[in-house]
């Protein structure tokens, strides 16, 4: 068996406020790492972590970026253990986007649809939430039961498949990795 870590984020940008007040959830952004450390996370975001203008598919690093930027995002860290070949098959699927990243691009309208919980599924186009979810599904890794496309931040909040590793800043995930201990000291 290997683990697999699904990190749900909250940084204060514009966006994610509005997306934590539509959803009543703690966190805004889903993001799916294939190490424990967390290098790197994919997701769909910024593509410049100063602007939200233009976002697609994005490697994320807990030190670098937006993370750098907002130090004071805080995280909820998942772990989720596979078997070799499903993690596999989440490696291949996620490398598949990655090599035809100039393909993809953010879908805002599906953020609009998830709001009325409407499904909006586009060839290319992912939010965060749908992008995580799809690369489970096309991977075998089921820990919902709806579409790819219906799936929002809030659901992956306590999911019962999902087993919580760490919650506070995420610019302290590795110190608490180390220490064993949930650090809520400031970076």
């Amino acid at each position: 068996m290997r683990k697999i870590y699904i990190v749900t984020t909250y940084t204060g940008t514009l966006l994610s406020y509005v997306i934590k007040k539509i959803s009543r959830s703690p966190y805004a952004h889903i993001s799916l790492s294939l190490n424990e450390d967390l290098s790197p996370m994919y997701s769909f975001g910024r593509l410049n972590p100063k602007t939200p203008i233009f976002a697609g598919f994005v490697e994320e690093n807990i030190n670098e970026g937006l993370y750098e930027i907002k130090q004071n995002a805080r995280c909820r860290v998942y772990s989720l253990e596979v078997s070799y070949d499903k993690y596999d098959k989440l490696v291949e699927n996620i490398m598949r986007v990655n090599y035809n990243r100039k393909r993809y691009n953010y879908d805002v309208k599906a953020l609009v649809y998830l709001s009325f919980n409407k499904e909006r599924e586009k060839e290319y186009k992912y939010v965060c939430s749908q992008f995580v979810t799809d690369m489970l599904y096309k991977s075998e890794i089921r820990i919902f039961d709806k579409s790819p496309a219906l799936t929002k931040p809030e659901d992956f909040y306590n999911n019962k498949n999902l087993k919580l590793e760490y919650e506070g800043l995420l610019c302290n995930y590795n110190r608490s990795n180390e220490e064993n201990i949930l650090s809520q000291v400031t970076c």
